[in-house]
């Protein structure tokens, strides 16, 4: 009797640090940043809007990009499958959102602290492979043409961690773009004077912007994201 009450204690024991381990090894796990988080948010649309308004030669008809929760919600449910490769569902018509066309998308693999500028930065740079003139790439440029499609006007981002794909906690980085980008001997933009084909467009930091409320209303999705304005696309 007294070896069977040993047994079950030690059994218990034996348990109990189980699942303190379980509860350490979870408490270890880098905590990635939510759509919803306002810093993440507005690192992604500002190091885009940044960089599409100082693209050599200037382009004349650059449209700032503005945050999308739709595009965010389905670039993050494609990061959380941890699979480096590109959504299926944006290569078909409305196959990912209802409303939503073909989709552009950009994806990213990195280390768990990467952080948003780094992302945009890395896809922007294989613009040194790209001869606009000719609309040839010598490497890879695909990245790089959808973070400067003019027509694009949409983004939302998404990122998720997924240890097994580096061998150690990796972040995995998507981003979600409408219109879609990308079409073959296509430039990205029109050549030209900033803001030169913008219309009635407002035009700030060579970018043509639909409304002058773009401010207003990219703050409210940002900072009040459960407002039933901010589950709208904006623009």
């Amino acid at each position: 009797m007294a070896l069977k009450k040993k047994l079950s204690c030690l059994w218990i024991l034996t348990l109990c640090l189980a699942a303190c381990r379980l509860s350490k090894a979870a408490d270890e796990i880098p905590k990635v940043p939510s759509i919803n988080n306002p810093k993440f948010i507005r690192e992604f649309v500002d190091h885009h809007n940044e960089l599409r308004g100082k693209v050599n030669p200037t382009a004349a008809d650059m449209n700032s990009l503005s945050w999308d929760k739709a595009l965010a919600e389905v670039a993050r449910t494609w990061a959380k499958r941890c699979l480096f490769s590109h959504n299926p569902c944006t290569g078909k018509r409305y196959g990912c959102i209802s409303g939503y066309d073909y989709l552009g998308e950009n994806i990213y693999l990195g280390g768990i602290n990467t952080v948003p500028r780094q992302v945009v930065y890395a896809w922007y740079n294989e613009s040194k492979d790209y001869d606009f003139d000719n609309k040839t790439c010598s490497k890879t440029c695909g990245h790089y043409t959808q973070v400067v499609w003019a027509k694009s006007l949409k983004v939302g981002c998404a990122v998720a961690n997924c240890p097994h794909l580096l061998g150690n906690s990796a972040g995995l980085f998507v981003c979600n773009y409408s219109p879609a980008g990308n079409y073959k001997d296509v430039n990205p933009y029109t050549k030209g004077k900033p803001c030169s084909m913008c219309g009635k467009d407002d035009c700030m930091d060579n970018l043509c912007r639909l409304h002058s409320c773009w401010e207003l209303m990219t703050a409210i999705a940002v900072f009040y994201p459960k407002t039933d304005i901010a589950h709208r696309s904006i623009f």
